[in-house]
């Protein structure tokens, strides 16, 4: 049976929910809900067009913020920034493994995370 991006979302919660959660788990919370919103990111991309010229990345998840980044409507570009910035957090979390992560910290993550697929969400329902 295959998932979806919410279980991704569901696994992450659980982590913030656990009460012997220690740093690794809110690093893994960081991670798996980014991905829960990098794969609703990916879908809804599928449907908006795609900027002329070249990417100017070439990972899938740079290929998906270039099409939010550059897309006319404001409100989708802000989206694209979003994922940025919540793709460095992940980034954070996965490579600096010598900087702390607190529990409020990936708490905030996930919050930004959940604001952000609401949004997407919004977007998917009213193209």
């Amino acid at each position: 049976m295959s998932v979806v991006f919410d279980d991704f979302l569901q696994s992450a919660e659980n982590l913030l929910n656990n009460p012997d959660s220690k740093e690794i788990d809110f690093r893994n919370l960081m991670s798996r809900s980014y991905y829960a919103l990098f794969h609703l990111s990916k879908e809804i991309s599928k449907n908006l067009p795609v900027p002329v010229g070249k990417f100017r990345r070439q990972g899938s998840h740079e290929k998906v913020i270039f099409i939010f980044e550059n897309n006319i409507d404001v409100s989708v570009k802000q989206l694209g920034l979003m994922i940025t910035l919540l793709k460095k957090s992940r980034c954070k979390a996965d490579y600096h493994i010598h900087e702390n992560i607190m529990q409020s910290e990936a708490k905030q993550h996930l919050l930004a995370v959940k604001g952000t697929i609401k949004k997407l969400e919004q977007l998917k329902e009213n193209p």
